[in-house]
């Protein structure tokens, strides 16, 4: 049997074995990593990986949520991935945003895969300062049959720690340049670490994405499936975990040690963790504004009227002012005369103008 078809078909019977309808409670949780510097040791970013229940369609799916940042001379980067993934890891919507702040120059990448009975379709949104393209992409079923999102994944991963892995399977996956290319997984030998001074066994896959020159990574997981270390091949950094996640399902003949480094004053401006953490949320809490905004151009409307009357009134008592011109917006509100409290108009402001 020609061994690509093999690795195919070791894909199918890993789906196979997936419940169809329902996901897999035992994976819902949170993994946080710190990434290292290979040649200093030094921290120089996070990663956290979520994944919660939830539903889309109507149909219960899995909801991965990637954060990666850090900071490369000085410059902020980091990719921000939201993706809804179904129990038999098919990629219902996937959302990956990354960028690269440069002072006076930020670049991003943003790409939004939908993907439905009806069509599927992949929009790719590059911006460089303020120029910015766009480019569409539609793809068949057959297409996207075996696709892996990096969402799905996530929860490829971890459900491969709790099935097991006995052997080499290949999926479909996106390269950098947005084209369909060959993922294989791969298990690795155990490994034995040293976690908070407890002596654990670790469970590795490899997962390679190409097949000329293949871009491998090395990733261990504890036995419940929280990730343990991630590494790229040729990266100057890999990730690892700090300290064992509160939900880790523990070993009770293990002999837990948990060292008391008391307390100290926190001078986050100065961890490089924590800054880049603030950097990173900064910048999702901004671009999920930015798109509330697009989605209601309304909202600029209702906000200057508002500011045009108040100018305009100037009423001594701002809050019953903003309260009466709200309240007409509200189908149940009493009927009065508008602006009731500004009819009263603030003479002094006036006389002052």
């Amino acid at each position: 049997m020609d061994t690509d078809e093999s690795l195919k078909n070791e894909a199918t019977n890993f789906i196979s074995k997936l419940d169809g309808v329902r996901i897999d409670g035992r994976i819902l949780f949170k993994d946080r990593l710190t990434t290292l510097s290979e040649s200093t040791g030094k921290e120089v970013g996070e990663l956290s990986i979520s994944v919660e229940s939830s539903t889309y369609s109507g149909k219960e799916c899995y909801l991965v949520r990637v954060n990666s940042n850090g900071i490369v001379d000085n410059i902020p980067v980091g990719t921000n991935i939201t993706a809804y993934v179904s129990p038999t890891l098919e990629s219902l919507e996937h959302t990956q945003h990354e960028y690269v702040n440069i002072p006076g120059n930020t670049l991003t990448k943003q790409s939004v895969l939908s993907c439905s009975e009806e069509a599927n379709q992949l929009v790719i949104t590059n911006t460089e300062g303020e120029k910015e393209t766009v480019t569409t992409i539609n793809f068949t079923k057959d297409d996207l049959k075996h696709f892996i999102s990096e969402g799905a994944n996530v929860v490829l991963q971890r459900l491969s720690i709790l099935h097991g892995m006995s052997s080499r399977m290949s999926f479909r996956v996106f390269d950098p340049d947005f084209s369909l290319t060959t993922v294989t997984y791969a298990p690795l030998e155990a490994l034995s670490v040293s976690v908070q001074n407890v002596a654990l066994d670790t469970v590795g896959i490899e997962r390679s994405v190409g097949t000329d020159n293949p871009t491998s990574w090395q990733i261990y997981f504890l036995s419940d499936g929280h990730m343990n270390t991630r590494s790229q091949e040729g990266a100057p950094v890999y990730m690892k975990i700090k300290e064992l996640p509160d939900n880790f399902v523990k070993d009770e003949d293990a002999d837990w040690v948990f060292p008391d480094f008391g307390k100290g004053k926190l001078h986050w401006e100065d961890d490089i963790e924590m800054l880049s953490h603030f950097l990173d949320r900064k910048e999702e809490l901004k671009e999920d504004h930015v798109n509330y905004m697009k989605r209601h151009p309304e909202l600029k409307a209702i906000l200057g009227d508002f500011l045009q009357f108040l100018l305009m009134r100037k009423p001594s008592d701002v809050i019953e002012f903003a309260a009466d011109f709200f309240s007409s917006y509200s189908s149940s509100a009493e009927m009065k005369p508008s602006f009731a409290h500004s009819q009263h108009v603030n003479k002094s402001a006036i006389r002052s103008e």
